[in-house]
């Protein structure tokens, strides 16, 4: 005769111990998604150089926004710009905008966004402030490389040469 086979009764532990093993992982999964992320340290300098060479698109997406940024800036306070300035900074724009990809239309309706956020937030265009301080800022560097532009074609006019500091000049052993 053919008995048949027994099975082992189920543990009346079992659905406990599986019960309390999903709580276990569920508890683990929602204390990772609670945990905060760690934030990037920020920078401690920000140098600002609209000359740089940049080969990555962020990062000229990003130049170009703040550009743009500085050019909304300076027409929302209606500031006074230099015509050199002028001319330098449209010279790096057009740059910018052709490394992303942005021909003029697209160009346009970028400034226009960002101009329109730039407004939302009020900036401030009483001297001294940090909003004309990074406008400043921006323009200075343009003002310095239209002063030498000007220096050197000023002197290549004159026959001259362009003055050149002694203390950069080494020294030549005497014979």
């Amino acid at each position: 005769m053919i008995r048949p086979a027994v099975l082992p009764r189920p543990s009346r532990l079992a659905p406990l111990a599986l019960v309390a093993l999903f709580g276990l992982c569920l508890g683990a999964a929602q204390a990772q998604e609670a945990a905060p992320a760690a934030a990037p340290e920020a920078p401690a300098n920000v140098v600002i150089d609209p000359a740089a060479d940049v080969s990555k698109a962020p990062k000229q997406s990003n130049l170009l926004t703040g550009f743009y940024a500085t050019q909304a800036v300076i027409e929302i306070c209606a500031l006074p710009i230099d015509d050199a300035v002028k001319t330098g900074m449209a010279g790096d724009l057009k740059r910018l905008e052709t490394s992303v990809g942005l021909d003029d239309a697209s160009a346009a309706t970028a400034y226009a966004k960002v101009k329109a956020d730039v407004e939302k937030t009020q900036p401030d265009c009483a001297e001294g402030s940090a909003d004309r301080a990074s406008v400043d800022a921006v323009t200075a560097i343009y003002a310095e490389a239209a002063a030498k532009a000007a220096a050197a074609t000023a002197a290549a006019a004159a026959g001259t040469a362009v003055p050149v500091d002694p203390a950069a000049v080494p020294a030549t052993p005497a014979q």
